[in-house]
């Protein structure tokens, strides 16, 4: 094995002096690995990379396409040389976070460091990067103390920061016209094309489920921009999830209760099951048992799998956004909780007024009727003032997303 490793450098020695490549500096590192063949009696093939520590980058002999795309993680539009630069400077701090012998200029590194992470700190997400931003600054402090010990730990943690801030310069394409200034705006066009399948059924679950999975899209659309996560606000995404599903399974238990506290009012004949106010009342139980047990599960995955690293997060969602309605279903799903729960206390409410209406008093009825009309002047008087549905707006922008696009260009 060291026989073949030994055979590899010389091969790639020579090869770099015909193209008059100059590896002679003591800043140039040569990386090989030997990878076993996957099937019997197949050939031995040799990866490597050289470290350039002066300029700060990786560099090949050969037109690897392949190494290529690994490196760029699939992301479009990558085509100026500054911009592969951030990422190859990137994969250069993941080499010095493994291999951290190398003498560095401390000093200038911690102070550039520091200024990055001010940077973002102050940036429009301040307020989400706060927790994440201080514990950096708080570490190139104790760094900046001990610049000249050339520690190996202190230098895994300088880079294992220098490749996060510079993996995000590359991702958002710094210093290009096309930069993305928001962390939760496009680099890309959208696409307003209508598809009319997707587009028919996706308008009327979000009918049905009362626009709740079109407010879950655009919060999963804040971190999961241009097939990468914010990973902060992944983390506030999941926690207020948490929150109200959690919300959602007090409120149908509590209406569980009053279903079936219902069915055992005296003036309810459960023997008439044919009535208008029982069948309803039985679907309320329904809705309501499935918001409860909807509720649960969803806790219980994202208890498990929510507060996962930001690499298996963007497995996840990579794996939904594969899917033929994408990250659209996810958002679905989010919101079932929320809308069963709503339809439970509709056929409630209208068990509850067909029990009032069957057999009343003129005056009884008056001051339901007027009850009503004010319970429901509110409810859409919120509505209204909460923007919470934009019912028209969104139907517009549903059906004709091109037409809107170019009047508010114009």
């Amino acid at each position: 094995m060291f026989g073949l490793l030994d055979e590899c450098v010389d091969v790639l020695y020579d090869l770099a002096r015909t193209k008059s490549a100059n590896l002679e500096a003591g800043d140039i590192e040569l990386v090989v690995q030997l990878a076993q063949p996957e099937a019997e009696g197949g050939q031995v093939i040799c990866h490597y990379y050289f470290a350039d520590h002066k300029a700060r980058t990786l560099f090949w002999l050969h037109d690897r396409h392949q190494a290529t795309d690994d490196i760029f993680s699939g992301l479009r539009g990558v085509a100026d040389p500054s911009h592969i630069r951030y990422t190859l400077e990137s994969e250069y701090w993941t080499h010095c976070e493994y291999y951290p012998k190398h003498q560095m200029d401390r000093v200038n590194i911690i102070k550039e460091l520091r200024e990055l992470a001010m940077h973002a700190s102050a940036g429009t997400d301040r307020l989400k990067l706060t927790t994440e931003l201080s514990r950096i600054l708080q570490l190139t402090t104790h760094l900046k103390e001990n610049a000249q010990d050339n520690d190996p730990h202190s230098t895994c943690v300088i880079a294992r920061f220098m490749h996060y801030f510079y993996r995000a310069k590359f991702f958002n394409f710094c210093g290009l016209p096309c930069a993305r200034l928001e962390a939760d705006k496009s680099v890309y066009e959208e696409d307003t094309n209508f598809h009319p399948l997707t587009g028919s059924i996706s308008l009327a679950f979000d009918a049905m489920l009362f626009w709740a999975p079109q407010s879950h899209l655009e919060d999963l659309r804040k971190v999961w921009v241009d097939e990468c996560i914010n990973t902060p606000r992944w983390k506030d995404f999941n926690k207020n999830l948490m929150a109200e599903w959690g919300g959602i399974t007090i409120y149908s238990t509590v209406m569980l209760a009053v279903d079936v506290s219902f069915l055992a009012v005296p003036n309810v004949n459960i023997s008439t099951s044919w009535s208008i106010g029982i069948i309803t009342t039985y679907l309320s139980i329904i809705f309501i048992t499935g918001s409860l047990i909807v509720s649960v599960l969803l806790v219980r995955q994202n208890q498990r799998y929510g507060f996962e690293s930001a690499d298996k997060a963007t497995d996840f969602l990579s794996n939904m956004a594969g899917t033929y309605f994408g990250v659209r279903a996810l958002a679905t799903v989010h919101s079932l909780p929320y809308a069963m729960l709503m339809w439970g206390m509709i056929y409630f409410a209208i068990a509850i007024l067909y029990n009032v209406f069957k057999s009343t008093t003129v005056a009884m009825l008056a001051s339901v009727v007027s009850g009503c009309a004010v319970v429901t002047m509110f409810i859409f008087w919120f509505i209204w003032a909460a923007r919470e549905f934009h019912m028209f707006e969104r139907l517009a922008k549903s059906i004709f997303p091109s037409a809107l696009a170019r009047n508010t260009q114009t």
